[in-house]
């Protein structure tokens, strides 16, 4: 496996990812959601969005700020894997990468297998106070 340095010299440029964590139900998609639509975020940056977990909410591309991002579903977590999450950054040509991560899983199985120039430029939790605890 290369290393970040490794990566640069060969010229591969820095990947910024935005990581949503948190318990099913919690607001991620809605957060998510919110962000893609508000241009002064998605001011046309070719991005990259993976679906670790579907829960009731569904994301709505057409109110994007602009038509520019793909949806990629990891329907489990031994997906995770850096040749495929390479992969899928450049099959799409991606600028940045947001996850929407799955709850249930160890954060450390994302964290150990991002590509060398994927880097965590904000990594957020978000709870829903009325279900906190049953978690």
């Amino acid at each position: 496996m290369m290393n970040k340095e490794t990566f640069m010299r060969a010229g591969q440029k820095e990947m910024p990812v935005y990581l949503f964590t948190g318990f099913l139900d919690s607001g991620k998609t809605t957060f998510i959601q919110g962000t893609l639509e508000d241009p002064a975020f998605n001011n046309g940056e070719k991005t990259l969005l993976l679906l670790c977990e579907e829960g009731e909410e569904e994301f709505n591309p057409a109110k994007f700020a602009f038509n520019n991002v793909e949806i990629v579903v990891i329907e489990d977590e031994e997906e995770l894997d850096t040749g495929y999450l390479a992969g899928l950054a450049a099959k799409y040509d991606a600028d940045r990468v947001i996850v929407e991560y799955n709850g249930m899983w160890m954060l450390d199985s994302f964290y150990s297998n991002m590509p060398a120039n994927w880097v965590v430029y904000q990594e957020m939790c978000l709870t829903d106070a009325t279900t906190f605890l049953t978690y």
